[in-house]
């Protein structure tokens, strides 16, 4: 997405001031090289948002955790990624390392995982109550797990109208602490979020958590 092709406001794009570079390490993602000790260190699970799509690199969210904590953050943004999968991935993390602090920024409620594959909607298991339940389901799965889990969902996931004010109390209670927050500026392709949303994510991680010592 993060080119002049597929750019949301392609005069916004020509004009984007900061230069960027796209590097991924030997996992697949758009990070420096893990430590070989991953005791202490705090694993950001997300999509392209997470990634950093449209922003450079030392200004994504994880980067940015980094230099505020001083511990070292795992980027494990993925583009396109869905909520199944970021379920999953956050097991096996569970399941191999043992981690202290977990941060996942959720995705659009309608991708799915199917096939080992991540897509935009499943055909056969999509509309409103049938995206509702698979996030419950996802969102239990992650934070039943016995370390601390910070759950935040990228803006514009919702993409019902008042998609919370829909959802009964009794479904709403099964996602509790779930940190929504507003989009206050545009990466360069004008869909993703730059620099100062960034930094108000990190405020909001910041006020909703304590880190590892």
């Amino acid at each position: 997405m993060d080119c002049l092709e597929l750019a949301m406001d392609k005069e916004h794009f020509l004009n984007y001031p900061k230069e960027i570079t796209y590097r991924y390490n030997s996992r697949g993602f758009r990070d420096n090289e893990w430590p070989e000790d991953l005791s202490d260190v705090i694993w950001c699970i997300g999509d392209s948002f997470t990634t950093g799509l449209g922003q450079p690199f030392e200004e994504t969210w994880p980067q940015l955790l980094q230099k505020h904590t001083g511990k070292r953050c795992l980027n494990l943004g993925e583009d396109g990624c869905s909520n199944d999968t970021m379920a999953l991935r956050i097991q096996e993390i569970y399941k191999i390392h043992n981690p202290k602090f977990i941060i996942v920024m959720w995705s659009y409620l309608s991708r799915r995982r199917k096939q080992n594959k991540n897509i935009q909607y499943d055909k056969d298991s999509f509309g409103f109550k049938e995206d509702v339940t698979n996030f419950i389901k996802n969102y239990k799965i992650v934070n039943q797990l016995s370390t601390s889990v910070v759950n935040l969902i990228i803006p514009k996931a919702i993409t019902y109208p008042d998609l919370f004010k829909k959802i009964s109390e009794k479904e709403l209670k099964q996602f509790p602490n779930l940190i929504q927050f507003e989009q206050i500026d545009w990466a360069r392709d004008y869909h993703h979020f730059d620099v100062n949303t960034s930094k108000n994510v990190i405020k909001l991680i910041d006020n909703t958590s304590k880190y590892p010592i």
